[in-house]
């Protein structure tokens, strides 16, 4: 069985790299981008997440954002994401990456994660780079300006169409791409780059590649392991595949909150 066969990988390995997409949060109740049904796709709101939009048409980007938060607002982790936060209790040296701008991983208590897309949990202002949180279950879709400089309207802190990754966060994910004996891409159509090509360059110089994810990638053909299935229903399997083989398993783990 494939999940067999990712729980007998990562348990060898010392150092994991992570990368989740969309995918990983649709038992969630998230929208994904660009399989059927997505935002993307069927919706045709795409426009808004290009930062000409935001200047072109401000208000009816903002309201666009606004109902994106509300339907992160009550969203719970699932199994996927907390499978995830586990396995970085059992392999400290796993380093958890996400293009997902939800804010579901970092709620399951794993100890870091790189979201490199951002947050829709703040904004910032394009002008002076001042970060606010923001209330994820507020209606008001009105453009806030921002109150550090006066003036320039505030934008959420997610990365659009075009804009270039913040350099320490892709820096940190590329290095642990690079160093990583496994790579594990969950629920991501593996297009987007820079993000794709860290588990390229990563699978080029000998790390071990698996792949979770509902649809076929382009790396599908060089996958070690090739689990097309929901990311919420096989990465649960392969913890509990990794628990029943390994006798280092601690008894409390504690990183992983189930609480929420």
């Amino acid at each position: 069985m494939s999940d067999n066969e990712a729980a007998a990988i990562l348990n060898r390995a010392e150092r994991i790299a992570v990368l989740s997409g969309a995918g990983l949060s649709k038992a969630s109740g998230i929208p994904t981008y660009r399989d059927a049904g997505g935002l993307w796709t069927e919706r045709g709101t795409a426009h808004f997440s290009s930062i000409e939009e935001f200047e072109r048409d401000p208000q009816g980007f903002h309201a666009f954002w606004v109902q994106r938060r509300r339907e992160i607002a009550s969203a719970k982790p699932n199994p996927g994401h907390l499978a995830l936060a586990e396995l970085q209790g059992f392999k400290p040296e796993t380093t958890l990456i996400t293009q997902n701008i939800d804010g579901l991983l970092p709620k399951t208590g794993a100890r870091e994660v790189l979201e490199i897309h951002g947050s829709l949990a703040r904004d910032r202002c394009p002008a002076c780079q001042a970060v606010f949180t923001v209330n994820l279950e507020s209606t008001d879709e009105n453009v806030r300006h921002c109150p550090t400089c006066v003036g320039p309207r505030l934008r959420p802190d997610v990365v659009m169409f075009g804009e270039a990754l913040d350099l320490r966060l892709s820096a940190q994910a590329e290095f642990a791409a690079k160093t990583s004996d496994v790579f594990l891409l969950v629920g991501t159509s593996a297009v987007v780059y820079p993000a794709a090509g860290w588990a390229e360059k990563a699978w080029t110089r000998g790390s071990k590649l698996i792949i979770i994810n509902r649809e076929p990638t382009p790396l599908d053909g060089v996958a070690d392991v090739l689990i097309h299935d929901r990311a919420e229903v096989v990465l649960p399997q392969i913890l509990e595949h990794m628990r029943d083989a390994s006798t280092k398993w601690p008894l409390e783990r504690g990183r992983v909150r189930r609480d929420r």
